[in-house]
């Protein structure tokens, strides 16, 4: 048989062949080969022709490319037999992965026939005005290293010393402190991240927040001003998306509530006992058999700690070391289990997944979940990288490793045009480009150094409301604007433009990306040679059936 290099990428420029008509044989559906048993017909090549992107249907065509595409079906099949020769079908990795897979269709299935959401004129700019989300509001930091340092800054504001007196002394943030802790800046709550969002848009002009700790440090807020932010089509959008994401979210709890009282779905309080016993003692696991320890149980069936521990391995971190009590085992599962099994149950008593269209995507996802298990095994046992391999392989491609394209300039940032104009008035006689930016701009000097240098990339153009697309248009060396930017008005400078490289640091991610990808590539290529050597006689291809069936237009 003959060499074939396996990489469906490689297929962007082969041919969309069409049916001639006819020259069809006989027998509607001839048979084109056979794998091990299991018979590729002109029908699935049809079909394998009908799924492939308009990428892959190039302009050039003829009997080669047909051939590669066969070729590509019966690699798949040979993956498939080796995947079941060795039990991957029944191994527990591959039955949770596709339980996971069936779950999430049916459950999808349900949701899209029996919950229907709609928005009505209207009700978005209700949802913006009851949120407040067209609240802007600027922000005072007091950024302190420890909790007890934070309570004596909220100590002091209560006593009465002013909240930028205490962010001068002990905010740890120096920029801000020296403006009294003033950001400079105003938010809207989408801008914000949401737990410190919710603690913050309640609070009125003049409030102070109480200690919140980010990261490494605490910090204590007040609200310094506010404004009514015009919200950008883009902001509108992510905010109406997420306003029908949550009448999804009530529809499918009232959806839930009824499905439970339909199956009579009850907590079995001996099996959450029994699970909190374990995780209680720092257990991973809550016995040989989760299966066999019921949490809940309703007509038909029981949700259990397997259920449980499957919710929470598909979560960030360790979720089992947080449950430590019944009260918050019941609450993981309410939100994490309870309502798809409750969905899928109905589907499954309604007969979703007996239906051909559902049946057979599911089939074909098992497929394509062996497929890749197969080759994940493979690889992890055939490929491996060193960090001398990163380092070597960084030097040999250097051209793959630049930075964006950076524009670099020199800015003031003012409110008004006619103070724009003015200050571009005195350069342009002679006063000194930095002296002006220290006095005058209102860009923030998190972004900009005191003479109002930074620089930009076309990629950060909504962070900087117009002035991008400005700056990276505009000629080196010459003076341009007023510009009308989201926060006034902008004159300014291109000192430069340049690519710099990346250091090993910065690359490294990328580094380690390409040379795997490269390195997979090459090791399942060699993989697939050895299948179809090993396969060879259970492969048999009938070249006539194939030429008869299809032709060139």
């Amino acid at each position: 048989m003959r060499a074939f290099c396996f990489s469906y990428g490689a297929l962007g420029s082969l041919a969309l062949l069409l049916i001639c008509t006819g020259c069809e044989p006989q027998d509607e559906n001839p048979t084109v080969a056979e794998v091990g048993g299991r018979t590729i017909t002109v029908q699935d090549v049809r079909d394998f022709l009908a799924r492939l992107p308009e990428h892959a249907k190039g302009e050039e065509a003829g009997k080669e490319p047909l051939r590669i595409h066969l070729q590509a079906m019966i690699d798949t099949e040979l993956l498939l037999l080796e995947a079941r020769s060795q039990g991957i079908e029944q191994s527990s990795s591959y039955l949770t992965r596709m339980n996971r897979i069936r779950k999430a269709k049916l459950v999808g299935e349900y949701e899209r026939r029996k919950i229907e959401v709609t928005v009505a004129d209207g009700e978005v700019e209700e949802y913006i005005d009851r949120e407040r989300l067209a609240r802007a509001v600027r922000l005072g930091e007091i950024v302190v290293a420890d909790l007890e340092t934070a309570k004596k800054a909220a100590r002091q504001i209560e006593a009465g010393v002013s909240f930028a007196a205490v962010a001068s002394k002990l905010s740890m943030n120096e920029e801000t402190a020296a403006r009294g802790g003033d950001t400079g800046r105003f938010a809207t709550k989408d801008a914000i991240i949401p737990v410190i969002a919710e603690k913050l848009f309640g609070l009125a002009v003049g409030s102070v927040s109480d200690p919140i700790r980010i990261g490494d440090r605490y910090v204590v807020f007040k609200i310094l001003d506010e404004m009514t932010a015009q919200l950008n089509p883009r902001q509108r959008m992510k905010i109406a998306e997420e306003f029908k994401r949550k009448k999804h979210g009530i529809a499918k709890a009232k959806l839930v509530a009824e499905l439970r009282d339909k199956y009579r779905l009850e907590p079995v309080r001996d099996g959450i006992a029994a699970v909190v016993e374990a995780l209680r003692t720092g257990a991973v696991d809550v016995g040989p058999d989760p299966s066999a320890i019921a949490l809940y149980q309703y007509d038909g069936g029981q949700i259990t700690a397997a259920d449980l521990i499957g919710a929470a391995k598909g979560r960030k971190g360790n979720v089992l070391e947080t449950l430590r009590d019944a009260e918050q085992v019941v609450s993981f599962a309410e939100q994490y289990i309870v309502p798809d099994v409750m969905i899928q149950e109905a589907a499954v008593r309604q007969g979703i997944d007996r239906e051909e269209e559902v049946a057979r995507w599911l089939e074909e996802q098992g497929k394509q979940l062996l497929v890749r298990v197969l080759r994940s095994k493979v690889l992890k046992e055939k490929v491996t990288i060193t960090d001398d391999d990163l380092r070597q392989y960084y030097e040999a491609n250097a051209e793959r490793f630049l930075h964006p394209e950076q524009t670099e300039v020199q800015e003031i940032l003012v409110r008004t045009e006619i103070e724009a104009l003015r200050l571009k008035g005195m350069i342009e006689d002679g006063a000194a480009f930095g002296d002006l930016a220290k006095r005058y701009s209102v860009r923030s000097l998190e972004v900009r150094d005191d003479e109002g240098r930074f620089h930009v990339h076309r990629y950060e153009s909504p962070q900087f409301g117009g002035f991008v697309e400005a700056a990276v248009e505009a000629a080196i060396g010459e003076l341009t604007g007023p510009v009308k930017v989201q926060e006034g008005y902008s004159i300014f400078k291109v000192l430069s433009r340049e690519r710099k490289r990346e250091t090993f640091a910065e690359a490294e991610m990328r580094v380690r990306s390409q040379l795997r990808r490269q390195r997979h590539r090459n090791a399942f290529n060699e993989y697939m040679e050895q299948l179809r050597s090993r396969y060879e006689s259970a492969v048999s291809i009938h070249e006539d059936r194939l030429a008869a069936a299809f032709t060139v237009q």
